[in-house]
């Protein structure tokens, strides 16, 4: 079965681990996760991109009005929920279990204790989205608390009604997480990278169709949100069945579903602090004032836009990998893999941190400035996003060591770093926002995850050792100086191309272009005249393509 499905990359790795070829075996693995990160990458970027028109629609029908930020809550209330309980816990927990039951008692045994913990979680979610839908009252009046300021009533009552209709997203899409979970484990990445294409257009189609239709456009996009939970648990379905899984009502609590839940325990608190963080963060923002909470996510849809690109292929498919190698004991593999995967973060994420960074206000006003969608929040969301981008290299390493914690079937020590990094931003947050508005909640949000990333990384030693290489210094130097080489440039030729004078996409999309092309050449070829070893893996791939 696991010749049939899985990539032929991961074939050719298995067969040289076992006769015992480090060097070979270091390069296969290397280029395995590469290959398979840019075709996750590729599905990603899609999704991704439909994930900014979304936005784009959003910032059209709602522009940063009391029911966008209405939406946007509601959304993140069982959106938070999500990252817990589905895509965070379950896959953190369950993955690692599911790859061992499966190397040491075969496919058959893997798929019995998968049965059993979704048919698990098919009681628990269930309940815990019905006690959602009763309780959004509740919940909404907690959120609005952490805040510390009055909120509208209008505002309260729409967000709680939104609430009410998207819970029931929970559910769907934690069951989707274990789909993904057990297609993953047999090196099936694809199908669950397109389920959130899916997503995005039942939103997207949703919106489009319905928002012009009810007195209250917001509850065109809920709609949306509960049909793409729909599509992204049954769309994997048949992909799970075409491994050999089958489904029945065995309920038995075996020794490795206690094991997963066992480590689920502290996950639920530890694998989610970054969506705690933005909750919080968008709690306060809450009581700043109608558009606050909008600004500060359209702000984070770049980010995640960004991530997207490559950085979250990279820590899905890094996973399995980890897992393998540290149930094997081959400490000297988990070393390099996650150096490996860091600088290939770094390597992507450095450049488009100063770019951002440095023509924020332009970004947002060339992709969001239409429809409801003004000046006024085009220079708010600017704002914001000039202090969230500065953390955006330091999730991207903290979501590769949260990974390979997860390998070692460690949740307990994501969990201490996550609360120390929740417990810092909240302060922060409370702290920042009366004096610096947006942008000191955004700046609280970056500050929280770099300390996080610090502490995950100096942590995990305690499993692998001090890793050591000749690489990974030299590389980061590298993308620096290649980064400020490229930001040299993007100054000089925004200022030739007066972009700060430009409004709009007519205005801006030419120039705009013209300045990325420059950008990107620039980054591309001050790394090959440093002989970057990152940008040589990239260019072989397409090359092998």
């Amino acid at each position: 079965m696991q010749e049939k499905d899985a990539p032929p990359e991961m074939s050719e790795e298995s067969l040289q681990s076992a006769s015992g070829g480090l060097t070979s075996d270091t390069e296969t693995n290397r280029r395995g996760i590469l290959k398979s990160a840019m075709s996750v990458s590729g599905i990603t970027v899609v999704s991704r991109v439909l994930g900014l028109v979304r936005e784009q629609v959003r910032a059209h029908f709602l522009g940063t009005s009391l029911a966008s930020d209405a939406f946007g809550l509601a959304f993140q209330i069982p959106n938070l929920l999500r990252r817990l309980v589905g895509e965070g816990a379950m896959s953190a927990g369950f993955i690692p279990v599911l790859s061992e039951v499966r190397a040491r008692s075969g496919d058959q045994a893997a798929f019995v204790f998968a049965r059993r913990f979704f048919n698990l979680a098919l009681l628990a979610i269930t309940a815990l989205s019905a006690l959602g839908v009763l309780g959004a009252g509740l919940i909404v009046s907690v959120f609005a608390a952490l805040g510390g300021q009055d909120i509208d009533p209008e505002a309260r009552e729409l967000t709680t009604s939104l609430t009410r209709v998207m819970f029931p997203y929970i559910a769907l899409i934690s069951w989707a997480a274990i789909a993904q979970g057990v297609l993953n484990t047999f090196r099936v990445f694809w199908v669950s990278a397109f389920t959130s294409v899916l997503l995005n257009i039942a939103i997207i189609a949703s919106a489009v169709i319905l928002c012009d239709q009810m007195g209250t456009p917001a509850y065109g996009f809920a709609i949306g949100v509960v049909l793409g939970g729909c599509l992204q648990f049954f769309f994997q379905v048949p992909y799970v069945y075409r491994l050999g899984f089958s489904w029945r009502p065995d309920f038995q609590l075996s020794p490795a579903v206690k094991k997963t839940l066992w480590l689920l325990v502290p996950t639920l608190f530890g694998a989610g602090v970054y969506q705690v963080n933005v909750l919080v963060s968008q709690a306060i923002a809450w009581g700043l004032g109608s558009g606050a909470v909008s600004s500060l996510q359209y702000s984070s849809r770049l980010i995640e836009l960004t991530l997207g690109v490559f950085a979250v292929a990279v820590s899905t498919v890094v996973l399995p990998n980890l897992a393998t190698d540290a149930a094997e004991g081959a400490m000297d593999r988990v070393g390099d893999t996650v150096l490996y995967t860091i600088r290939l973060c770094c390597f992507v994420c450095f450049p488009v941190t100063a770019a951002l960074f440095l023509v924020g206000t332009e970004t947002i006003s060339l992709l969001f400035e239409r429809g409801a969608f003004g000046t006024v929040s085009a220079g708010t969301t600017a704002y914001a996003l000039a202090f969230h981008v500065v953390g955006l290299s330091h999730i991207a390493v903290s979501r590769i060591l949260i990974s390979s914690f997860y390998a070692f079937k460690d949740t307990r020590t994501p969990v201490l770093c996550g609360v120390l990094a929740m417990v810092m931003n909240i302060s922060l947050c409370y702290g920042l926002a009366p004096h610096f508005d947006l942008a000191g909640i955004a700046m609280a949000n970056s500050l929280s995850i770099m300390a996080q990333a610090m502490a995950l990384g100096l942590l995990l030693r305690r499993h692998t050792g001090v890793i050591r290489d000749t690489e990974t210094f030299s590389s980061l130097a590298k993308s620096l100086a290649a980064t400020l080489t490229m930001s040299a440039v993007v100054v000089l030729l925004s200022r030739q191309l007066q972009l700060d004078a430009l409004h709009g996409f007519s205005d801006l999309v030419l120039p705009y272009l013209a300045l990325v092309a420059a950008a990107v050449a620039t980054y591309t070829l001050s790394c090959a005249l440093l002989k970057h070893g990152e940008l040589a893996e990239f260019t072989q791939l397409l090359r092998r393509r």
